[in-house]
């Protein structure tokens, strides 16, 4: 669809969409430099706390394809959780959640959703979601260089987050803040002029008071689990159209992503 010319109509109506949607309690925050737009390239390798995702972008990606991505999915995800709130809209919530993404310009190539049944009594929450990631990227055709380059810079920002604990707390912050949630990890990168974003995610019911998720055994007796996988394609066109709005519903949320080095 990136290639394709889409009509006004249609960019007026998800403009109109994205005006109308909901993103829940607001926090008074100082706006953040993620929604400052431009033109300067990014070092090599780049990770990001994006509400309940971990973002990582490859060299190359201009800063305007970065904020998009990390707009897009914190609004995504924000309007998914204000309409589906509850452990058992699990299937809702991703279909809204990847309907906002399309509204935002972020077309879904490739969806799968289903519910997720682990063989055991724990399981690592990050050694998870990076395994349903690399099930997304192996199921597109893209080269080995590429796929392998965003399967390493995936695995990289997860392992970096582990030792920077400001970034970390933002994180588990984010993701348990109203026990129902999820976990997130993407990787953006661009393939013949075209900006992709393959993204893997578990969402889960939290039953225990624990305050944290990632880095350590879960005990699957607590948690009941899905898995969802998507392949996104940035329509240029539709991304610029609705972005202003995004950027501006957005602002109050801003404490909601932290970038950090690879």
């Amino acid at each position: 669809m990136n290639n394709l010319v889409v009509s006004d109509q249609y960019i007026a109506a998800c403009v109109k969409s994205l005006n109308e949607y909901e993103l829940g309690d607001a926090v008074a925050i100082r706006p953040r430099s993620i929604f400052t737009l431009g033109d300067t390239v990014e070092e090599p390798s780049k990770g990001s706390i994006v509400g309940e995702g971990i973002l990582s972008f490859s060299g190359g990606l201009s800063g305007v394809n970065r904020s998009d991505a990390q707009n897009a999915f914190l609004f995504a995800s924000l309007v998914a959780n204000k309409a589906f709130p509850e452990e058992s809209q699990g299937k809702e919530w991703y279909a809204e959640f990847r309907d906002v993404m399309r509204k935002a310009g972020w077309t879904h190539i490739k969806s799968y959703y289903n519910d997720l049944h682990i063989s055991g009594t724990s399981v690592r929450m990050d050694k998870l979601v990076l395994e349903i990631l690399g099930s997304v990227v192996a199921g597109i055709a893209l080269p080995g260089p590429t796929t392998a380059l965003m399967l390493k810079v995936a695995g990289e920002a997860i392992a970096a987050l582990q030792k920077r604990d400001t970034e970390l707390t933002v994180y588990e912050r984010n993701l348990l803040a109203q026990g129902v949630g999820g976990i997130a990890a993407g990787a953006c990168t661009e393939h013949n002029g075209v900006t992709i974003m393959a993204l893997g995610a578990v969402r889960f019911l939290r039953t225990n008071t624990s305050t944290k998720v990632l880095f350590v055994d879960v005990d699957t007796r607590d948690v009941k689990l899905y898995r969802g996988e998507t392949f996104f394609e940035k329509n240029d066109l539709v991304a610029a159209a609705t972005r202003e709005v995004i950027a501006s519903k957005l602002i109050a949320h801003a404490g909601k992503i932290a970038d950090y080095d690879i």
